[in-house]
């Protein structure tokens, strides 16, 4: 920019800037100076300055800020990132703040994590006043021509929201493209899902946008069609790869209808674009672990936890998690160095957890229960008892004893120091409890189907896969010896023991009753008695149960 002219715009924008009030935050005091000295050449005098970001939290509950500068690296552990994250969460800013990062980092990761947090503005370092003028500008002038909209949207006035785009819109004002993606989200909340459609599918008439298949994807997940949503967020993957929120809906699509592993693969092309994203990297975790990808779980977990520390997101559930994901994979380590750190690892995690949240009463249960499972993992059962009694004893001083969202902790923990007939009963109690959550019950359900570790429940899982290809193929022999082998690994699973009975009576049809076959059968429906007349699989349990009763005379 010639110097002339950008003397003469900062003067006009000096009377416009006047007024406005900006912080800088830069771990680096001669940066602070500098910002501090461009923002006052433009106009701007009130300008604090910190070092940290709890210097950055602190002076935004003092005062609303107009414009921030804030560095990546601070001071005291936050960085710019967690800064911004958090001053969100707790609604510290004003609806038209202008929050710019500032930053010198060339890893891609960090960049990546940065841009996901969505700040108004990304500056590499060094800049020039020049390109800080131009940048202000543009968001200034954003921000003052949305500030209506902007104010409507910070209070969830989705209706006048939305009639203050769709004017926009039709005056075809600079930012109608702002307006429109905000009016993805305004529909959703309103469930005007018509509108949304016609506004995504009149965007999508003309050329592919990014943020119009993905609203049409939200729209067909709110509304329960979670193959539609998955078909279109495929297409919108393979046109624009790098949009990186529709790897995260895509995982959770295909979670939900029960496609795991297809889950876990989404998600690790999204980490390898993007991973320094707290939610992204709990999420892999949890999935992997329910694959029985014990490693991939692990890893997942570490950086749950470290993208945690010092930001809004931290929780317990990182720490215990990790505890829980450490236990089962320990025993896969070969290197006994390797294994002796892990286990110190989970250790520290617990401390951690005692340390940070003691004042919590349901997390230091939670902690204790946890130290439990910890030690009937690795064989110490008089460790495992003690730990459980000590949760036992935190829980009958709670005001109403166990909190009911712990129940399933605690009967797995019950279950895994050894006290099954305990455990079975307290979980059988929960999924017959019409009071209990659907969500509660459900946990439930599945631990007394597959009290297992995950990577049994894996090993389980492709085995029945195997035995299901048999039985297709009218292999029933060899469907037989693989659901057989299955429940080696998973021996209460309803769906397993029912596939070994109906291929049984298969076999049977064809070469007529077999004797061990029948046992085979019987042993495999005595194997099912916890399940309730609730379970999805009861029905056909009793129709195989009657089938067996009146053609092969077996008495139960």
């Amino acid at each position: 920019m010639d110097k002339a002219l950008f003397q003469n715009k900062a003067a006009q924008n000096s009377s416009v800037y006047a007024g406005l009030q900006a912080l800088v935050a830069d771990e680096f005091e001669n940066s602070r100076v500098s910002i501090r000295q461009m923002l006052q050449g433009l106009g701007i005098q009130q300008v604090d300055q910190t070092s940290s970001g709890k210097g950055v939290l602190e002076s935004c509950r003092a005062r609303r800020y107009d414009i921030i500068l804030c560095d990546f690296r601070l001071t005291g552990g936050k960085n710019g990132q967690q800064v911004l994250e958090e001053l969100r969460e707790l609604k510290l800013l004003k609806p038209t703040n202008i929050f710019i990062i500032v930053s010198a980092e060339t890893s891609r990761d960090v960049v990546m994590g940065i841009m996901e947090s969505q700040p108004d503005e990304y500056l590499s370092k060094p800049f020039t006043q020049a390109v800080l003028a131009r940048r202000l500008e543009r968001q200034f002038q954003q921000s003052q021509a949305l500030a209506k909209m902007k104010e409507c949207l910070a209070k969830g006035k989705y209706t006048e929201l939305i009639a203050s785009c769709l004017q926009h819109i039709q005056e075809e004002g600079r930012y109608t493209p702002w307006c429109k993606r905000t009016l993805v989200d305004a529909f959703l909340a309103t469930q005007q899902f018509d509108k949304l459609e016609q506004l995504c599918q009149a965007e999508l008439s003309v050329r592919d946008l990014d943020w119009a298949l993905l609203g049409l994807a939200k729209k067909e997940h709110h509304q329960g069609q979670t193959d539609n949503a998955i078909t279109i967020l495929e297409k919108l993957l393979r046109l624009f790869p790098q949009t990186i929120s529709a790897y995260d809906l895509l995982a959770q699509c295909l979670e939900e209808m029960g496609r795991s592993d297809e889950a876990q693969s989404v998600l690790d092309d999204a980490i390898k674009i993007s991973p320094r994203i707290h939610k992204r990297q709990k999420h892999m975790a949890t999935v992997s672990m329910a694959n029985g990808d014990t490693q991939s779980a692990l890893k997942a977990s570490q950086q749950t936890v470290r993208l945690g520390i010092n930001s809004i997101h931290e929780n317990p559930d990182d720490y215990i998690q990790l505890v829980d994901i450490v236990a089962e994979s320990a025993d896969s380590v070969e290197s006994s160095a390797d294994r002796k750190r892990l286990l110190n690892e989970a250790s520290q995690a617990l401390t951690v957890v005692g340390k940070r949240f003691a004042d919590d009463d349901s997390v230091k249960l939670r902690k204790t229960l946890a130290e439990s499972r910890f030690h009937a993992a690795q064989g110490q059962a008089k460790e495992a008892q003690q730990a459980l009694k000590n949760a036992q004893q935190i829980a009958s001083e709670l005001e109403g004893g166990m909190p009911s969202d712990l129940v399933v902790e605690y009967g797995k923990t019950l279950y895994n120091a050894g006290e099954h007939e305990q455990a079975e009963t307290i979980l059988a109690s929960l999924v017959n409890d019409q009071s209990s959550s659907s969500h509660l019950k459900q946990q439930a359900a599945d631990f007394l189907d597959e009290p297992v570790s995950s990577s049994a429940k894996a090993q389980a899982k492709g085995l029945n896969k195997d035995g299901l290809a048999s039985y297709s193929q009218k292999d029933y022999s060899a469907a037989i010896e693989q659901f057989k082998t299955a429940l080696q690994y998973s021996p209460r699973h309803p769906g397993l023991n029912l596939n070994l009975v109906q291929t049984s009576l298969k076999l049977m049809e064809a070469n007529g009753e077999q004797a061990h076959l029948v046992t085979e059968c019987v042993e495999a429906l005595k194997r099912l008695r916890h399940v309730s007349p609730a379970h999805k699989q009861h029905k056909r349990l009793v129709a195989l149960k009657e089938y067996l009763m009146k053609h092969y005379k077996v008495t139960f």
